[in-house]
């Protein structure tokens, strides 16, 4: 993440309450032999997934499942769901391949009735009821100003979701819930509530996908941030090359050399495609300096620059988008010599003043 979430940051008591179930149906199972409706609590949302037919027979086909691949397996499910319920420590210690003693079968199982809870069982009015509000309630908790704001923690690039004047808070817009563990590799976290966090839609649904925070994509260990209490935001700079030739360059680099860190940060970039997305929008500094700085001559740049480069109070931060960046493109250029800077003018006044002449020789004729 680029961006910790803050301290207070909301839990949904709707996802919380559907965990516990589920851990409670996993250990219920160990001594049991039939599919009963002892396996689920007495408590409202216990009734509430009982009562609901389609995820009682998802209930039903993991129990089934688990049954037919003998006790062991029903014991060492229960007993990986229960002792990896801290999300902080599993990021300290990830555990890789907490399934590999499941069956294909009895694994689409888990994945099949975990997915349901989330997709389909969290917003039923039931279980709604049960937890004391919906996902839109802790959606609008989770982005207020005084928690996290309305911009994409992940890469501070794009807001959660728009507000609309004059509309109800329960009818707002609202993001997407990214699984940081996705639910196909790790299903007993579809509905962990310390596994959900709304993002942006480039992080979740073009950049991340189901992308495992864990493992490369060749199957090699990697660690990566802990969205509660780390962040990527200190250990990030840009630099920018070659100012004075045509097209200058700008580069993201890491400015560590914790491997620590360094692991967590190539992660971070590769699930988002950090550097490919600044990068790619600072692929033209002079359309930023038109359009952030909007300077009149050479002393108005440096001056414009100097104004830019001044770090954001964190209110900015939660709701300006692209403020961190912009920040650290316009600091990294504060430190370019003036000769540097007046010779970018100066080459920056040329191409405006070509185009401006190329437009008024189309309009005239």
């Amino acid at each position: 993440m680029l961006f910790r979430l803050a301290p207070n940051t909301p839990r949904f008591k709707v996802f919380r309450l559907l965990n516990a179930e589920l851990l409670h149906f996993l250990e219920q199972s160990v001594n049991t032999d039939t599919f009963c409706r002892t396996l689920l609590t007495q408590d409202d949302i216990g009734k509430a997934c009982w009562g609901n037919g389609p995820t009682r027979e998802k209930y039903r086909g993991l129990f089934n499942s688990m049954q037919a691949a003998g006790n062991d397996t029903k014991l060492q499910l229960f007993e990986v769901m229960r002792d990896n319920q801290s999300l902080q420590l599993l990021f300290v210690a990830p555990q890789r391949n907490l399934f590999d003693f499941m069956s294909e079968a009895c694994f689409t199982a888990l994945k099949t009735l975990c997915t349901h809870l989330y997709c389909s069982t969290k917003g039923l009015d039931a279980v709604i009821a049960a937890g004391g509000s919906d996902i839109k309630v802790h959606f609008n908790a989770y982005r207020a100003q005084a928690v996290n704001g309305n911009i994409c923690k992940a890469c501070g690039m794009g807001k959660l979701a728009p507000f609309r004047a004059e509309v109800p808070d329960g009818e707002q817009w609202r993001a997407d819930y990214d699984h940081q563990l996705c639910k196909s590799k790790y299903p007993i976290f579809a509905v962990h509530p310390d596994n959900l966090i709304p993002l942006c839609d480039v992080c979740n649904q073009d950049a991340k996908k189901a992308k495992d925070l864990f493992k490369h994509k060749n199957g090699t260990e990697r660690l990566t941030f802990y969205p509660y209490t780390e962040e990527a935001k200190s250990f990030i700079d840009i630099s920018i090359d070659n100012l004075r030739d045509p097209e200058p360059t700008i580069k993201v680099d890491w400015n560590t050399q914790d491997p620590l860190l360094l692991d967590k940060l190539n992660t971070w970039d590769e699930v988002y495609e950090i550097r490919g997305r600044v990068e790619g929008q600072f692929r033209s500094l002079e359309a930023i300096i038109e359009d952030e700085l909007r300077p009149r001559d050479s002393t108005h740049l440096v001056s414009r620059i100097s104004d830019e480069a001044r770090p954001h109070v964190i209110d900015t931060l939660k709701r300006k988008e692209w403020a961190f960046w912009h920040q650290k493109l316009f600091s990294q250029m504060q430190q370019i010599g003036e000769p540097d800077i007046e010779a970018f003018w100066e080459k920056l006044e040329f191409t405006q003043n070509q185009a401006q002449n190329g437009a008024d020789f189309i309009l005239n004729g």
